[in-house]
């Protein structure tokens, strides 16, 4: 990964098929990316707010449903933590991208936990916000 230009360009069709899926509630660029502190090898990291987390696990489809636009997924591998899942996935030409699901819960405002603060309060982008989940956060987490 090298500069903004190509972020876009990962993330226009990402966010494409987020927007195509009724499953998923939200989508966000969170972390160095967002923040606008990203280096050359910083990874892509994203929020997506689903119905069933779980489902998105078990179903390793759903990669081949994004138009990578001319990349290939090279590999990828799970992580847990706790109430939510990510899937570090490994792009080539080299890149990586963190997709972490978690349920609409995660985005609650009445209280806001305070992970939640602390990923969105560090950089957060929102792409895709059928529901204003992220909208209402990002109003209830600013100063």
């Amino acid at each position: 990964m090298a500069d903004g230009a190509q972020l876009e360009q990962i993330l226009a069709p990402i966010s494409a098929w987020a927007r195509s899926r009724s499953d998923i509630h939200g989508l966000a660029l969170v972390g160095s990316w967002a923040r606008g502190s990203a280096k050359r090898d910083s990874d892509i990291d994203l929020m997506l707010l689903v119905g069933e987390p779980q489902t998105f696990r078990s179903d390793e489809h759903w990669l081949s449903e994004i138009d990578w636009a001319g990349g290939r997924v090279a590999d990828w591998h799970d992580a847990e933590y706790g109430s939510a899942w990510s899937r570090h996935v490994e792009l080539e030409p080299h890149c990586e991208i963190e997709f972490t699901f978690c349920t609409p819960a995660w985005a609650a405002t009445d209280p806001i936990d305070t992970g939640t603060v602390n990923v969105v309060s560090g950089g957060c982008r929102i792409l895709v916000d059928k529901m204003q989940l992220f909208g209402n956060l990002l109003t209830a987490v600013s100063p």
